[in-house]
Order: structure tokens, then sequence, then C-alpha cells
């Protein structure tokens, strides 16, 4: 049973899902604006083989406190030395935003990380969305105007469900209702999407160097969705080729979010790769 509760990691509150069961904790990182939510199949499929597991809302997003103005990246990366600092050593996996915070978590922290699973990383895109984003910064004004532009309710939900539907799944019919319904509640207006823009911008122009100086020894998979519609799975290859040692999967059915499309997989291929490199806690999975 997944069980929630409010915890602290470097001064910001924030919400835990998590499943008791055995071996190293295995903590996961959700990406840019989603929430632990998205975890909570592969939650139940892990707790289903006996491993304890956490999921919490990053800084900013879900059920965490806001995230303190300036930089987000050294953020992110402090939250995460802090859930490492009370619970360790662990198991890394991050989705897109949360991959990359991962990686960049276990580079740092050689012996708190045991192993990583990152999937849909997108620092290493070099796609043109990525090099807009990149390209230069987006001046203040321009968010505060498209804040203020008029949409009508019933048509930006639509939109923002379209959109939304195409960016996270791979095929169509694989998306959830419900998970829909959570980011649709989020994004209700035309200001919800120019802050959800210009963050995003943000971490793009924070990070466009991609995994610069990355040491990172421990056990690492990397999985890909091949129907990825935001980040091309040419961006997991490089880091793959940065990480030696590294296993690389792509799953040729799933999207940005695989954990979505196919949890029971994401399951299978996190515990195989986790008994391969020694932490097994011996029920089937």
């Amino acid at each position: 049973m997944i069980t929630e509760a409010r915890v602290s990691y470097n001064g910001v509150a924030t919400r835990a899902l998590s499943v008791s069961g055995d071996g190293t904790p295995i903590i996961a990182l959700h990406g840019y604006a989603d929430t632990a939510d998205t975890w909570r199949g592969v939650l139940i499929g892990l707790e289903a083989a006996g491993r304890r597991a956490v999921a919490v809302d990053l800084p900013g997003f879900g059920y965490a406190d806001p995230r303190a103005p300036g930089p987000m990246l050294g953020q992110f990366d402090g939250f995460v030395d802090d859930i490492l600092a009370q619970c360790s050593p662990a198991v890394l996996i991050g989705n897109s935003l949360g991959a990359a915070t991962a990686v960049r978590a276990a580079s740092r922290n050689p012996v708190r990380v045991k192993a990583i699973v990152a999937l849909d990383d997108p620092l290493n895109a070099r796609h043109w969305l990525a090099r807009l984003a990149r390209s230069r910064e987006v001046p203040e004004r321009v968010w505060s105007r498209l804040g203020r532009v008029r949409v009508p309710p019933t048509v930006l939900r639509r939109g923002v469900r379209c959109a939304l539907a195409r960016a996270l799944y791979g095929p169509a019919g694989s998306c959830q209702a419900e998970v829909l319904d959570q980011w649709c509640d989020r994004l209700t207006t035309a200001n919800d999407l120019a802050s959800l823009g210009r963050y995003a911008f943000q971490y793009a122009m924070e990070t466009a160097g991609g995994h610069r100086n990355l040491t990172v020894t421990c056990p690492t998979l990397i999985i890909h969705g091949r129907r990825d519609r935001v980040i091309p799975v040419d961006s997991s290859r490089r880091l793959h080729h940065q990480v030696p040692g590294s296993e690389f999967v792509v799953l040729n059915r799933s999207g940005h979010c695989p954990q979505l499309d196919d949890p029971c997989e994401v399951v299978r291929l996190v515990l195989d790769f986790l008994r391969r490199s020694g932490d097994h806690v011996g029920r089937a999975g």
C-alpha cells in the first residue's frame, strides 16, 4: 500500500509517497512540472517485489514548497543531496529532469548512491527545441504578455489535454485519464502556461552545456522511450557513452514517461538491473 507523508529536505517541505520492503531504498524523482504521482504504478510493482521505495515532489512542484527565486539547478541538487544525507546508500531513479538530477547526484555523491536508473534524460539533447530554448534568454515581458492572453477555459483545457497526451505518452491508447486530469487541474490559465514555459526555458539555459565533467562510478541503467516526442533517444545515447559500463535500453512503445506507458516493464528492468548489480531481496519480481 502506498502511504503519504510530509517530509523536509534542505529546508523544503514536501510530500513523499512510499511503499515498504527490503533492500537498498529506491528514491524516485519526477520530471519537470510533474509530481511524485507519476511513479504510483512503479511503486506498486516495487512493493509487490518486496522493494522499499519512495517518490517525492521536487521543489516547486506538486505539494512541495515553492522554489526560492533565482537559479533552479542548485535547489534541485541541494534537495537530493539532503535526501541522500538522510537515507543512504540509495538507488536513484528519475525521469526527464529527475533523471538529470539523479545523474548529477551520483556524480557528486559516489559513496551515497549505490545505483541509478535514468529515464529519458534531457540534458544532452541537441534537437531544434533544445537549441531554441538554449539560444537566448526570453525577456520577462514576453512571458508576462503571454500570461495575460485570454483563452476560454474549455478551449484551454482541451488544448492542454491534447498536447500533454502527445508529450507524456507514446501510443495514444496508453493515456490515463486521471493523469491528464491532474495536469489539466494544474494548468488552468494562460498565466499557468506562461509560468511553465518561463521556468522550462530557464532550466534549459542553466543546463545548456549538457552533462559535463561527469564521474559516475556506480552501476547505471539508462532507459529511453523510442516514441519520446520531447527528447530524442540520442540524448540518452550520449549519456550512455559518457558513463563507462552503463547499460542502455530503448523501449519501443514508450514515450517521454515510460513509467506511465509501461510501469510493469520499467519495474522489470529495474529489478533485473539491481539483481545484476548485487542488490537482490529474494522475492520474485
